[in-house]
């Protein structure tokens, strides 16, 4: 089998185009999670600054120590699910980038695979006769590596979800233990 060089060009060419096009997507894809993640900070950044605001005139409106401490353990659960939602925020820009880098590398992936398969099969038309076990070996080992990388990525995506659901779950009671104990602290306060 002979490959004419303008067959050389227009692979090469369709191949860089391809990798281009997906450098600019994950580079695309990166910068609109920094853009997400710097919105959601700033925005964190001025809602603290607000409440400090509310917080130091609330304070200085107080006429007892009691209520000092009444504000200060009334400011603790809000605080605490601010800083729950932030990290749930964090946590779905990383989930949203992280799947979409990954269709992005699986298409790049499939691309990849097809373009191998389609040069592999161009080769074994050619093939000399007696070959067709060598063929069906590469074959046989491509299909291998695929299921193989298929496998791999499902397991890891199990893995991830598993991950988050032990964290929201932590996460819930850890807020529910906050709440408790600054009610339990307010009815003390009271009782004082």
């Amino acid at each position: 089998m002979s490959v004419s060089p303008e067959q050389l060009v227009a692979v090469s060419k369709a191949n860089a185009e391809a990798s281009l096009k997906t450098a600019a997507d994950f580079a695309t894809t990166l910068f609109t999670a920094v853009e997400r993640m710097s919105s959601l900070n700033l925005s964190v950044a001025r809602g603290a600054f607000d409440d400090t605001v509310a917080f130091s005139k609330a304070v200085m409106a107080a006429k007892d120590p009691k209520e000092v401490v009444a504000l200060q353990l009334g400011s603790l659960p809000p605080a605490v699910e601010k800083g729950v939602a932030y990290g749930r925020s964090l946590s779905e820009i990383g989930g949203d980038t992280k799947e979409e880098l990954t269709k992005l590398a699986e298409s790049e992936a499939a691309v990849l695979s097809k373009n191998v398969n389609t040069a592999i099969e161009a080769l074994f038309k050619n093939a000399p006769a007696g070959s067709e076990p060598a063929i069906s070996a590469v074959k046989t080992a491509i299909a291998n590596a695929t299921s193989a990388y298929e496998g791999a990525s499902k397991a890891a995506k199990e893995v991830a979800a598993a991950a988050q659901a032990t964290v929201d779950k932590a996460t819930a009671v850890a807020v529910e233990s906050v709440a408790k104990g600054t009610k339990a602290a307010a009815s003390a306060l009271k009782a004082v």
